[in-house]
């Protein structure tokens, strides 16, 4: 289900403010203003969506410039890459690593979140553009950092076969993104990033991207996001992650064999991690125990704090305490 943001929701004077707070809730924090002056309303629509591990906006918005600098960074610094889509309308410029990419409709280039960016919107005119952003872990990709780095802010353009592909499946993607089960979601958001990595690494002259290796990489990354996105369901299980995957229930147990890991150990260590951070956190004193084992899939308060204990070393309420000592410092 996606999520409508909207300019029409607020008062003309409130209407960049307003953009500039939900973009940073959507993305990371970054400035965002109107690319040029003008008495007239500055419009907007953002429409969210999750694709399995992937976040999708659809956007139409007036001419605007967005910039992630070094102090908005050092605020939060998520580990994402966002790739940028022109649909149509007005060409659009994305600059990082001292790169700079002018983009047509059925074009695109990414950036890393980590690292400043400014990206300007709709910069032919003042009128209305439309562009999608997919954002997701750059792990997710079965090439180096160093690789993917050559290519930020590098115009990829809607050229005749591999590039008209990548283009008319990502619009067609986020155009049905309402339609999809949360199952069909999952193989989608694979299959998108398969196309991707194809897309980038024929930009990149890599020859060996799709080996086995780097195959079972990237799907134990994708299945390792999906798990982390549905913790707190109780009814998460080894088949419920094989079915969204399209693999086998023995494929999925090899696949993380390979890794050294088991997938149910993998999940409780998951659930105990962020049960553990939950009972450290002041904010959340007041929210019983029971209530955050729950909201992370643990549906018996006895199993949870047998398993916690044997893990930390102690209860969960007396780890909560534990978590609140402060120490006098040394005189």
């Amino acid at each position: 289900m996606s999520t409508l943001i909207t300019t029409s929701q607020v008062s003309v004077a409130d209407a960049v403010d307003f953009v500039q707070d939900m973009t940073a809730t959507m993305w990371v924090p970054m400035e965002c203003r109107p690319l040029y002056k003008a008495d007239a309303r500055y419009q907007g629509e953002f429409r969210a969506s999750g694709l399995g591990a992937m976040q999708v906006v659809v956007i139409d918005a007036m001419p605007t410039v967005v910039r992630r600098t070094p102090e908005l960074i050092s605020q939060a610094d998520p580990d994402m890459l966002k790739m940028f889509l022109v649909c149509g309308g007005n060409s659009c410029i994305v600059e990082q690593d001292g790169r700079q990419a002018r983009l047509a409709a059925g074009e695109f280039a990414y950036y890393d979140t980590r690292r400043p960016y400014r990206v300007a919107c709709g910069v032919d005119g003042n009128r209305l553009t439309a562009m999608m952003t997919f954002m997701f872990p750059p792990s997710m990709l079965p090439l180096s950092r160093g690789r993917l780095k050559e290519l930020t802010a590098v115009r990829i353009p809607a050229s005749t076969g591999l590039g008209v592909v990548t283009s008319e499946f990502l619009l067609q993607l986020a155009r049905n993104i309402d339609h999809y089960s949360p199952a069909e979601a999952a193989r989608l958001s694979t299959a998108a990033l398969e196309v991707l990595a194809t897309r980038l690494a024929h930009e990149l002259e890599v020859p060996d991207w799709g080996t086995p290796e780097a195959r079972r990489h990237a799907l134990l990354t994708t299945v390792q996001a999906f798990i982390q996105q549905h913790l707190g369901d109780p009814e998460l299980s080894p088949a419920m992650i094989a079915a969204a995957h399209h693999i086998s229930l023995r494929s999925l147990h090899q696949l993380f064999h390979d890794a050294g890991l088991t997938v149910a150990g993998w999940i409780r260590g998951r659930r105990l991690e962020c049960c553990r951070r939950d009972l450290s956190d002041p904010a959340l004193d007041a929210r019983p125990v029971a209530a955050i084992a729950s909201r992370w899939g643990f549906s018996s308060p006895g199993d949870f704090s047998r398993t916690f204990r044997a893990v930390h070393g102690l209860p969960p309420a007396e780890y909560r305490m534990s978590a609140r000592i402060v120490k006098a410092p040394a005189r």
